[in-house]
């Protein structure tokens, strides 16, 4: 099969990858390119690629709709189709993790269909643009967000979903444990300190049976229940479907250290706190100064005697010699009369 137009290629000069590691010319080009650089800790929100495969169902379309909806302003979603990309395949990853360079993604929907597996959406992540670690979702009993109607208007665009796994399947099987890490990192959105209350408005519940997992949306509402905490209710607003896991393939022990790896905290710095009015406060430690009195230091005019003064002293000190002679002279003048 020859390489798709859009695959990269090391010679070509107009590939993604040359213009990655190409430098920046302008101060705006490196913003930029810093921008898209990985971090250590990351305060954006995960932008998510979303494609279809060589073969794909209308379930499948209809369903990546409404995730992308979901996600709205954090998902870059490509229409056209895409024979060559087969993640479970040696070098099937390629041309998605060049589309994950291209979109600045983090993680990515991939909808295909085959007999063995038909209405197979993948989700999965990177690290640093490489294929990190992914999972096949089976669906079944797709409903749409329209066929509920008006629940979920109510849904604020950009609002961070709870999200509530329920079933021990999600803690004692690895492959679960993936798929409720993945659906976690997926739909979190931008990370946030704080939460207003009011601006949780929906609920994403995963429930695992023995044999499928049920996925739905339900929008949160709040009624008086006269007292201070309101009574909540839930209404289904849609997607909902359910789901087996196909095949899994988890990130190498390596790669998932690297990638796993937190930032350190800053080094304490000794004899420095910080003080609410006056921000940064040091204290030093200074030993005992001796011969301060003798030093040569300069004095202030304020510190300076005054002319008149100086004068009456110089005087003085004129006067202090004859005084000295006069009382001598007094004194032989009595040891001779005595």
């Amino acid at each position: 099969m020859e390489p798709s137009s859009m695959e990269p290629s090391l010679t070509d000069p107009k590939s993604t990858v040359n213009l990655i590691l190409k430098k920046a010319k302008t101060p705006l080009g490196k913003r930029l390119l810093m921008k898209k650089a990985p971090k250590l800790v990351e305060t954006d929100g995960k932008m998510c690629l979303m494609l279809h495969g060589g073969r794909s169902s209308q379930t499948l379309k209809n369903l990546m709709t409404d995730l992308g909806v979901m996600k709205k302003g954090e998902c870059h979603k490509m229409s056209r189709k895409n024979d060559g990309i087969r993640p479970f395949e040696g070098g099937g990853e390629t041309s998605l993790e060049f589309y994950a360079q291209k979109a600045d993604a983090g993680s990515f929907m991939l909808g295909q269909q085959t007999k063995k597996r038909p209405d197979c959406l993948t989700l999965g992540r990177f690290f640093d643009y490489h294929l990190f670690d992914m999972v096949e979702l089976l669906v079944s009993e797709y409903k749409s967000i329209h066929s509920f109607g008006s629940a979920g208007n109510q849904a604020v665009l950009g609002s961070k979903p709870c999200m509530v796994f329920l079933g021990d399947r999600f803690e004692t099987e690895p492959a679960m444990k993936l798929t409720k890490n993945i659906l976690l990192d997926v739909f979190r959105g931008r990370p946030a300190t704080r939460i207003n209350l009011k601006g949780v408005d929906r609920v994403i519940v995963c429930t695992a049976l023995e044999d499928k997992v049920l996925f739905r949306q339900c929008a949160i509402k709040y009624k008086k229940s006269g007292t201070r905490m309101p009574m909540v209710d839930l209404q289904e607003m849609g997607p909902s479907f359910d789901f087996k896991l196909g095949r899994h393939q988890e990130a190498p022990s390596d790669v998932k250290k690297a990638a796993y790896a937190k930032a350190k905290g800053a080094r304490k710095v000794k004899n420095v706190s910080q003080d609410a009015l006056e921000g940064k406060v040091g204290r030093i430690y200074v030993e005992k100064q001796v011969g301060l009195d003798e030093m040569a230091m300069m004095k202030p005019k304020g510190l300076k005697r005054e002319r008149r003064q100086a004068a009456e002293e110089r005087e003085e000190a004129k006067k202090a010699p004859k005084k000295k002679k006069l009382a001598a002279a007094a004194a032989d003048q009595d040891e001779d009369e005595a």
